[in-house]
């Protein structure tokens, strides 16, 4: 615990003033703790606690200072859903391995979600306290952003030796959420309910008798209270721990997006299907035609049978389902075994999604021929929202060796929400590379409707990592970490750019849209 003198400095620090002359030392301290608590700080306000807090003693008084202010709130509400949240909130910060940088990155949070949280709905139905969670993760984002670039932080992080703030910060809050438990809620406040009485019983003797006798009352609330807080407050563990793997994931996607854009030049996010229709309904870009009775190269349907005996007829190529057998088209022979003999090239565009080891490809001849990004968009027909493109992978064939391949002619693809499709007709190469890409390792998504870990279609933890696409439309991706196939070199930059649409052209599309479309 602080000895009186430096508690004394930590508060000058969090009022942001010296203590008047004609105010004794504890009725200074009473008064910081009791009257300058303000339920409707500003995110200003919040911001100087945080960095006033890394000094040390500060981030204590800071602790008891909210706890006085909910014992208040409790005495006052001890059956409002919403007290008892935040008063979990605030108890979730006297947790030792939070440490001050995270639970200053919490408080910002918070500042944002009271507002939002306004009826005990709010909190008990999943779907509305993730959509609160959101919102407020949305508004301190960049608020946290500029907490965690102080040079204060960063200079606690490179005595930490620290690669990656965020990463840290969202790690620790995941941590925190998944030890989090009604046994330790209570132990950090009895723990911190001890401190609290202990600071008040120092400063009892050199306040006057009139100050005195509040802090006497103080002292028993804080005996009678306690334990009828730490009852009501157990039931609401669990909305806290699903608000703090949101954040926490927020983070973790935060850190991932900065991360790829210092190591992909121009990409901006991918795109989604919704968002990709918006801006080629807006503005349809050259590598869109128009539907008519029928798309240039319609798709190849076979049935069950005939995929199964094209298969047995090349035992060596690599298996076929229905799916990749319609992104060939009917024409110019359909889906048809190959085999590329070495030494040989082959080509693939990509952006931080997709993987490097992916099935599609393209011969170099045919690679060569592309003149820019339009072309490639067409003729292979690769929709926006499967690749934002950028980069380029090349598998080596060599010398002496076969590989055995599905090629033809890729089918045309309608672009769903428009009235628009994508050509086709170049020959895309189908193969299976030796060995998959290794993806980030990203925070598990949050399941909206039960705050659990979302899952794939597989049963895994769905770890995709969230953006915003050009257009304002929420999506998701995995991205790439690392190629791991030997074969495959890259990716190097096709110099046709990064995207399709940079924002300011999408804002501009967006804004001739009319207001129904």
């Amino acid at each position: 615990m602080a000895t009186t003198n430096d508690t004394l400095g930590a508060l000058n620090e969090v009022q942001g003033q010296e203590k008047p002359e004609e105010i004794g030392l504890g009725e200074w301290v009473w008064g910081a703790l009791q009257g300058d608590f303000n339920a409707d700080r500003s995110a200003g306000q919040i911001g100087f606690d945080m960095v006033v807090s890394l000094i040390p003693v500060v981030d204590t008084v800071c602790d008891l200072r909210d706890l006085c202010a909910n014992i208040r709130q409790f005495s006052k509400e001890p059956s409002n859903k919403v007290t008892l949240f935040f008063i979990v909130t605030t108890i979730v910060g006297f947790v030792p391995e939070i440490g001050t940088v995270v639970k200053s990155t919490l408080r910002l949070v918070w500042v944002y979600l009271r507002p939002i949280i306004q009826h005990a709905d709010d909190i008990v139905n999943v779907e509305k306290l993730l959509a609160a969670a959101h919102r407020a993760c949305d508004a301190a984002l960049p608020k946290i952003t500029e907490y965690l670039q102080h040079n204060r932080v960063v200079k606690w992080a490179t005595d930490g030796k620290l690669p990656d703030v965020y990463r840290f910060v969202s790690t620790t809050i995941r941590e925190a959420s998944d030890k989090l438990s009604p046994a330790m809620l209570g132990r950090l406040l009895n723990a911190k309910c001890d401190d609290l009485k202990s600071l008040l019983q120092k400063i009892r003797p050199i306040v006057p008798s009139i100050i005195r006798e509040r802090i006497d009352d103080f002292i028993k609330l804080i005996d009678t209270k306690r334990r009828a807080m730490n009852s009501a407050i157990q039931e609401l563990i669990q909305p806290v721990r699903t608000v703090l793997k949101i954040v926490a994931k927020r983070l973790d996607d935060q850190a991932w997006h900065v991360q790829t854009y210092q190591t992909n030049r121009g990409w901006i996010a991918p795109m989604s299907e919704s968002g990709s229709a918006k801006l080629i309904n807006g503005k349809p870009p050259k590598w869109v035609k128009k539907i008519k009775r029928q798309t240039k190269y319609p798709r190849l349907e076979l049935d069950e049978k005939e995929i199964q005996a094209l298969m047995k007829a090349h035992p060596n190529h690599p298996p076929l389902q229905d799916w990749l057998v319609k992104t060939f088209a009917k024409k110019d022979g359909g889906i048809r075994a190959g085999a590329i003999a070495g030494p040989a090239k082959l080509y693939r565009i990509v952006d931080p999604s997709n993987e490097g080891a992916g099935i599609f490809w393209m011969t170099e001849a045919e690679y060569k021929a592309l003149k820019n990004r339009d072309e490639w968009r067409s003729r292979f027909a690769v929709k926006p929202e499967w690749n934002q493109n950028g980069w380029v992978v090349e598998y080596e064939v060599k010398a002496g060796e076969t590989l055995p391949v599905w090629r033809g002619p890729a089918a045309s693809q309608k672009l769903e929400g428009t009235e628009y499709y994508l050509e086709g007709g170049g020959e895309q190469i189908v193969f299976f590379p030796g060995s998959r890409d290794e993806m980030v390792n990203a925070m598990p998504r949050v399941d909206r409707n039960t705050g659990q870990s979302l899952r794939d279609h597989a049963g895994n933890e769905d770890r995709r990592i969230e953006y915003v696409d050009v257009a304002g439309e929420s999506t998701s991706v995995k991205l790439r970490a690392r190629i791991t196939d030997p074969r495959i070199k890259g990716p190097s930059e096709t110099g046709w750019g990064a995207t399709d649409y940079t924002p300011q052209e999408a804002q501009r599309i967006l804004l001739t849209v009319p207001a129904s479309a």
